[in-house]
């Protein structure tokens, strides 16, 4: 009964903000109908959703396409701050330090977080897939926009879109002489400096380059900041690290070029090169429950080791302090090569080529549990000795030592090839969009060569790690697909939509295990072959020029693989969508609604093998089938200019998912779907004033993202001492921006800006984690704010 009032109560909260911004829209209906005649109203917004370029009301896809005013103001800089910025769309950072960002849209979340698995929500840059979710949180380079595509995007992104895509689009050389130079300053120590160079314009070349550099203080204090680790090993990028004295901290450079080659009309080459590398600490990580009792005989060493020195326990609400003793500065280096060719053949005909490159490493070691400053007593020593079976002292060299609850090393690797062609008529009856796609992905998770992976329930001597041990995965993926799509035009009003892919994947892969108890090297070779269909059908129907409706049925999947040699299969979708685009009061107005319905079939979850049932230490982590899975839901999206220099936008979404078909192994007592939060509701406002003098106006722009509550644990049920994580509070994200724009000096302009993220210092837990034995989350990045000067010439 009271999830059922909690429920009721979100979804009043969500339709009264909806019912507040509808009636504002519609107070300015004099407005629209006064000034429409001398106001164009809201511009055409081109984005390429159909791997094409199209008006986005002509495109029947849910998107959200963010403009540079959207991105500068909600300070996005990475995918994790896309977080809530469409409707039914959640982000959250992965507790350790592999920086994977952690999907949901619609109802299916997408994590991608051992070696070779695939996403459920494809992230593309410059329409190259990124195969790799650990690293992904990067620095983006010059953004021109963003678009979130929701809903299956199997026929033209392929495997691996069955929830959507996010497609970042960096910006082209204007071929103009031109610098702008931005410097940024906020709390806990930031500091941006941007550059960007744009080369004028020579024969049929151009240039630009950017060069950025940012740093930062973590946001939560470490209480185990000073102990020290050895992990000096055959990986020599590891060595002797010292736990830092703040979570969350950055410090990075970046650099972003891009050449341009045009000899004519009809043909452009473009060459972007985008690198990025830097330090990092992890987030922090709180300690909310701790159950030795749990694990029976097993947890009387972390009982007596916490009994000697217990850690303070954490809440729902972030603390400002944690003890990550195992935490240390992570390392991590991107970069990415991109070549986009494009024929136009005839006025109806054109030829697209992207040949790409990318790579990145990273190493990243962090405190999960949250129980840092746990060090072997003689209780605990002895405790070790009676699990063990060893004589009365002879482990006595440990005391002192740390005692390790859950920590991560983690050392990550992947390189990838990809090319695409693509190929596009269109003429009065038909419009086809063609492709083929071979994609070469080869990696490396796990821990840093001769490491353990995951350190729980560990008394490390003298904080040396043995470097004796394997545990990693390498793999390798490869895919061919082939598409095509098309839309007949039976009539100016009426379209038939037919879409069809064909992927065949092909993914091998070696992992090597350490059991410690056995004192065993286990090697377990796997190999995946699969060649799978989606299709599409669809019909767009205009009754005006303002006017889009359009219905579709879709199919698409995430591949499948195998880990340690056990094999999972791919997650399936098939979805219903319809939706009505459309542009009212002369386009002052324009308003998006889709309604849809997807069933997925072999949901894929992570597990370790320790927690399945019955506990299978040995495996290491898996991917296994957490079962099927029903969403349904709306989202709807509004934008309005109802007086010249005022925009409003509103967005909402509502997803009702439920699991069936539970597979007992991994969830015994039943299986919630989490991270999937029912209501999520986005506002902005920006109001632009005329000219206060010369060419210099003022903008104010706020932004705020509200998200019901929602379940963050996946089990059915939980012991009551686990209350505080298995929901994830209803919360506001509130961002804000004031400009003095085009300030003129000498000759050149400058922008001052005043800037807040977060400013309702909301600090919900995001990412929980049960360990049977404690439990512990990271939290929602606290409240920042500073001041940006920009200079262009």
């Amino acid at each position: 009964m009271k999830n059922s009032n909690i429920v009721k109560r979100d979804a009043r909260r969500a339709m009264l903000l909806a019912s507040s911004v509808l009636a504002s829209l519609g107070f300015g209906g004099t407005a629209f109908a006064q000034d429409a005649s001398e106001d164009p109203g809201l511009q055409d917004i081109i984005v390429t959703a159909q791997k094409r370029e199209q008006s986005l009301q002509d495109v029947p896809i849910a998107i959200t396409a963010l403009s540079q005013d959207a991105i500068r103001a909600n300070r996005i800089t990475n995918v994790l701050d896309l977080a809530a910025q469409a409707p039914n769309l959640a982000i959250r950072n992965a507790a350790g330090g592999t920086r994977i960002p952690n999907f949901s849209m619609r109802g299916s979340v997408s994590f991608g977080s051992v070696a070779g698995q695939d996403k459920a929500i494809s992230l593309y840059l410059d329409g190259v897939y990124i195969g790799t979710s650990q690293g992904s949180t990067f620095e983006l380079p010059d953004l021109e926009r963003i678009e979130v595509l929701r809903g299956p995007q199997g026929t033209l992104f392929g495997r691996n879109a069955t929830a959507g895509a996010i497609s970042i689009i960096t910006r082209e050389p204007s071929g103009e002489f031109g610098l702008r130079q931005l410097v940024s300053y906020g709390n806990y120590d930031q500091l941006r400096s941007s550059t960007r160079v744009e080369l004028p314009q020579v024969g049929p070349f151009s240039a630009s380059l950017s060069y950025t550099h940012f740093e930062r203080t973590g946001d939560i204090r470490n209480l185990g900041a000073g102990t020290v680790w050895d992990r000096r090993g055959p990986d020599t990028r590891q060595g002797v690290q010292v736990s830092p004295k703040t979570l969350g901290d950055e410090n990075t450079e970046s650099v972003f070029a891009a050449l341009k080659f045009e000899p004519s009309d009809a043909f452009k080459m473009v060459y972007k090169f985008d690198y990025m590398n830097g330090s990092f600490t992890p987030q922090g990580s709180a300690l909310v429950v701790i159950n030795p009792s749990a694990l029976g005989a097993a947890g009387a060493p972390l009982a007596a080791a916490y009994a000697a020195n217990p850690v303070p326990l954490a809440t729902k609400h972030r603390p400002k302090a944690v003890n990550n003793s195992f935490s240390t500065a992570g390392f991590q280096k991107v970069q990415g090569h991109n070549l986009t060719s494009k024929f136009e053949i005839s006025d109806s005909l054109s030829l697209t080529n992207i040949l790409a490159y990318r790579k990145s490493y990273l190493f990243g070691n962090a405190d999960i549990a949250g129980a840092g400053g746990l060090v072997v007593t003689p209780a605990v020593a002895s405790a070790l000795e009676t699990l063990q079976n060893r004589p009365a002292g002879s482990l006595a060299a440990l005391i002192g030592s740390p005692y390790v609850a859950s920590g991560s090393n983690a050392a990550v690797f992947g390189r990838q090839w990809s090319d695409e062609i693509q190929l596009n008529y269109d003429s009065d009856f038909v419009t086809i969009t063609a492709g083929a796609i071979w994609f070469d992905l080869k990696g490396r998770t796990g821990s840093p060569e001769g490491l353990p992976g995951s350190t729980s329930l560990a008394a490390i001597l003298n904080g040396k790690f043995a470097t004796n041990q394997r545990n990693l995965t390498y793999f390798r993926n490869k895919s061919i697909a082939g598409y095509i799509q098309t839309e007949f035009h039976l009539t100016p009003e009426l379209d038939v939509i037919g879409g069809f892919r064909l992927t065949k994947d092909k993914k091998t892969g070696t992992s090597y295990v350490y059991v410690a108890t056995a004192l065993r090297q286990d090697v377990y070779p796997s190999a995946y072959r699969k060649t799978k269909p989606n299709y599409l059908i669809g019909v767009n129907y205009r009754p005006t020029e303002d006017a889009l409706i359009y219905g579709k049925f879709s199919t698409a999947f995430v591949s499948g693989g195998s880990v340690s040699g056990i094999d999972y299969e791919p997650e399936t979708v098939k979805a219903w969508e319809a939706g009505a685009k459309v542009d009212f009061f002369d386009r002052r107005l324009r308003t998006n609604i889709a309604l849809f319905k997807a069933d997925y079939d072999n949901v894929q979850a992570v597990s370790g093998g320790q927690f399945l049932t019955p506990p299978q230490p040995t495996l290491g982590t898996l991917v296994l089938r957490e079962g099927d899975l029903k969403t349904k839901g709306f989202e709807m999206e509004a934008t309005a200019v109802p007086v010249d220099g005022i925009t409003l936008g509103f967005g909402a979404g509502y997803t009702k998912s439920r699991f069936t078909n539970v597979n007992p192994v991994l969830r015994p007592v039943g299986a919630v779907p989490t991270i999937r939060p029912k209501w999520t509701t986005n506002l902005s406002a920006q109001y632009e004033t005329q000219p206060l003098f010369d060419d210099t106006t003022m903008l104010f722009r706020v932004d705020g993202v509200w998200r019901a509550r929602m379940r963050t644990l996946p089990n059915a049920t939980y012991p009551a001492a686990f209350d505080d994580l298995v929901y994830s509070d209803a919360m506001w994200l509130v961002n804000a921006r004031i400009a003095l724009r085009d300030i003129e000096i000498g000759g050149s302009k400058a922008e001052l800006s005043v800037w807040g993220k977060n400013l309702t210092d909301s600090d919900n837990p995001l990412q929980p984690i049960d360990f049977r034995f404690a439990g512990s989350t990271n939290y929602q990045p606290a409240r920042t704010y500073g001041v940006d000067l920009v200079f262009e010439f």
